[in-house]
């Protein structure tokens, strides 16, 4: 970003806006500032802990905008500190904080527990795209450990496609070498989606040991983009059946692009 000779310091802004006359539209104007990276001049520790605490009050400002803002500005602060204050806008009845508070939660990376994991499957099954991406996002920042990781092994069983494809995106971004089972009984879904994320999840974390199951995903998936993610993970593996599948797919599989796969593999 181009500053240019935009230059402001943590001490001003909090003078700034203790002389505002509106405070909605002093905090939004203020905020906007912290969003300019690289445009807010170093200051001592004493006016950190003034600006943290700022924005910690702001985080239960009236207007959404606002509670957005200072939720992604204490992300990118990273004050770990602010986990206690951020958590409860996970539910926040907007979904733009929700979001911000999501994606903040991944910043100040918070010890993995019970609450933290419990919040953030919840957000998974948020009724908005955005903020089940985030969640996805997040909870690939904390990294649970496979005990935590059950609530959203769960999802995978849910009625709502869209809450189970942000489920294996979630998994996809962790260690679920502990949940490959789970993975492996929900490789039938309905959705293709679904089942390509699963496909990728097992052979990313286990392939070798389920490469059976993956070469039957190569054989008889009906979706040509689960039978291609198949096709990538054997195409890891070195075992003669494994090359075998490979190999009748390069000369079977009516679909190019499988057939592309399968014959990197071989």
């Amino acid at each position: 970003m181009n500053c240019g000779a935009v230059f402001i310091s943590l001490p001003d802004v909090w003078t700034l806006l203790r002389r505002t006359s509106s405070r909605t539209i002093g905090y939004s104007v203020i905020l906007a500032v912290f969003g300019l990276a690289g445009c807010v001049q170093d200051s001592p520790s004493s006016s950190r802990e003034r600006t943290v605490s700022l924005l910690l009050e702001l985080l239960h400002d009236e207007g959404p905008e606002v509670r957005r803002t200072a939720a992604e500005s204490l992300g990118k602060i990273g004050d770990p500190r602010a986990v206690d204050s951020v958590l409860p806008l996970l539910q926040d009845p907007a979904a733009i904080v929700r979001e911000a508070s999501v994606l903040a939660m991944g910043r100040l990376k918070p010890t993995a527990t019970d609450g933290v994991v419990g919040l953030l499957t919840q957000a998974l099954e948020d009724p908005v795209e955005s903020v089940r991406q985030a969640a996805v996002m997040a909870i690939g920042d904390i990294e649970p450990g496979s005990r935590l990781l059950q609530p959203v092994v769960g999802l995978l069983r849910s009625s709502d496609v869209a809450i189970r494809r942000a489920a294996v995106r979630a998994l996809l971004q962790v260690d679920s070498s502990q949940s490959i089972s789970a993975l492996v009984a929900a490789g039938r879904d309905s959705d293709a989606e679904v089942r390509q994320g699963i496909v990728a999840a097992v052979g990313e974390w286990d392939g070798a040991a389920v490469s059976s199951w993956l070469r039957e995903r190569l054989a008889q998936d009906p979706s040509p983009g689960v039978r291609a993610e198949a096709a990538y993970r054997l195409g890891m593996l070195s075992d003669l059946d494994t090359r075998a599948a490979l190999e009748t797919a390069v000369a079977k599989d009516a679909d190019s692009g499988v057939r592309r796969w399968a014959k990197r593999g071989t």
